[in-house]
């Protein structure tokens, strides 16, 4: 069997795969360790987080201790970073991705390259999020730490250590640190002469699916994986289970919506404008062979949903999920409005504006709980279709199949909105664990189990449904998308812009 490692936001999974059957044998998860010691920070300790995935381990290899384990990789969150001594120990907590204290650091780009130009070499557009601005961050107020750092690794990359005592990364990890050279795929060394480090302080970077090492004595007794099995370059959680879903060839779309939500558009080559720059898309190394993605986002999606459910069922005593989405799927297509600009954390792509606000507008004296919750489903797949756009304009490559995951997919009415307002089909892969799936296909990769990926995605016996537009509300909503949604962020951009003032 084969193990793919999820190291998630909020949760660690451990999954088994059995190439011979095509599913997943066993699933283990413990909460991410995270601590936030004061306003807009979040840190995980990594002995914590290196615990949780020993336990995640044993846990997962109990249901199957006769069956050889052929080889492991991680699928991860990709920012977050810390600093190692000569020993490599760690010298300061893990800096969540979503933290905010790096805003200043991340700002200072701005004084060093043009968007243009940053975009470029790194395919980003610099973000508090990115590990070179955590790195920056402790620079300047742990400048004690900084002296002693031997070594800077992404999350994954130090779990990796700890499983293999070898030091690498995968080319898509090392892009979330804004220090990676898109077209070389190496470290820059322009980013690095201004941050401070030497690429002697990074782990050397390979591509997703190469094999790097094996797991340890030390790392078997507290992991139960038995010593000497291979351990392979997984990559970015989002794209390790774009992976999964088969988006590995280009034009392919996956649109991963959960607490966030990314779309990825898979690209033969490196792509780079001054427009992908100034509209904050990221085009960087997919962990498909040979690949690369555009991607966009909107930082709050299906934690949007939950918050609004949460606030509306605050209004009637204990409404049920099901009848609010009940009361909103009555209205669609006959009433319009309230629309949402569902800008919670930012626009996201393709406005790049960190700065905007969400708001609520069209409301009417009979509209219900079920009209607004409707109002920010369908403001939601108005998102996606105004990016696929986008991304196709900008990039010429022509978009082909939606494969819709992530934790949203429990909302039906949301996945045929989406097929409706792009009058396109969604296609829902089945696939439990998608990220730590793709991990386990990386794995498999790695050790030859699989020749290529068309064999590796072949393996999978799991099944999809297929959403397709609803003929009678395609001229709807695409009235509604033009003449109301895209408008929208425009009408209110200077409104948001004096309230942002005020909130400090």
């Amino acid at each position: 069997m084969l193990i793919g490692l999820d190291l998630g936001t909020t949760t660690i999974k451990a999954a088994t795969y059995d190439p011979a059957l095509g599913r997943v044998g066993a699933v283990a998860a413990r909460p991410t360790p995270v601590s936030h010691p004061q306003p807009g920070y979040s840190e995980h300790d990594p002995e914590a987080l290196w615990a949780a995935v020993g336990d995640c381990l044993r846990e997962v290899l109990a249901h199957d201790p006769g069956q050889a384990v052929a080889g492991l990789a991680i699928a991860s969150f990709a920012e977050a970073g810390l600093p190692l001594d000569g020993e490599m120990q760690p010298l300061y907590p893990i800096i969540a991705w979503y933290d905010r204290r790096c805003e200043p650091q991340a700002a200072w780009w701005d004084t060093q390259f043009s968007d243009a130009e940053l975009h470029s070499i790194t395919g980003q557009q610099s973000s508090p999020s990115f590990g070179v601005n955590k790195w920056l961050w402790i620079r300047e107020n742990r400048p004690d730490v900084a002296r002693r750092t031997v070594k800077w690794l992404s999350a994954a990359d130090y779990i990796l250590y700890r499983l293999s005592g070898e030091q690498a990364t995968d080319y898509s990890i090392a892009s979330r640190t804004q220090m990676f050279d898109q077209r070389r795929l190496d470290w820059s060394a322009e980013i690095l002469r201004r941050a401070g480090l030497s690429a002697e302080q990074l782990p050397r970077a390979r591509p997703a699916g190469s094999l790097v090492g094996r797991v340890t004595r030390a790392a078997a007794r507290l992991s139960g994986v038995p010593e000497g099995t291979p351990c392979v370059l997984g990559g970015h959680d989002h794209l390790c289970a774009s992976f999964a879903a088969g988006a590995y060839q280009p034009g392919m779309v996956v649109d991963s919506s959960g607490t966030a939500e990314a779309v990825a558009v898979a690209l033969p080559a490196f792509q780079t404008s001054a427009a992908l720059a100034q509209a904050s898309y990221a085009c960087y190394a997919h962990v498909a062979p040979g690949q690369y993605v555009l991607k966009g986002g909107l930082k709050l999606a299906g934690g949007a949903v939950d918050w609004l459910a949460r606030l509306l069922a605050g209004l009637e005593a204990q409404l049920p999920y099901e009848q609010l989405l009940a009361r909103a799927e009555s209205g669609v297509g006959r009433r319009a409005g309230p629309l949402w600009l569902p800008h919670w954390l930012g626009s996201g792509t393709p406005e790049g504006d960190r700065h905007s606000l969400a708001a609520l507008v069209g409301v009417r004296a009979e509209h219900d709980q079920g009209d607004v919750f409707r109002g920010l489903l369908e403001s939601l797949a108005f998102w996606l279709r105004h990016n696929l756009e986008e991304m196709q304009r900008l990039s010429g490559q022509t978009t082909g199949p939606v494969a819709v995951i992530g934790g949203t997919i429990r909302l039906g009415l949301l996945t045929q909105l989406k097929a409706d307002v792009l009058n396109r089909p969604m296609s829902v892969p089945e696939l439990p664990e998608g990220a730590a799936i793709g991990a386990a296909l990386l794995a498999g990769l790695g050790t030859g189990l699989f020749g290529d990926p068309a064999e590796a995605i072949g393996s999978l016996r799991y099944g999809k449904t297929e959403v397709t537009p609803d003929p009678a509300h395609v001229a709807w909503y695409d009235t509604l998308y033009r003449e109301s949604y895209l408008p929208l962020y425009a009408a209110l951009r200077g409104v948001n812009e004096g309230l942002g003032k005020l909130q400090g």
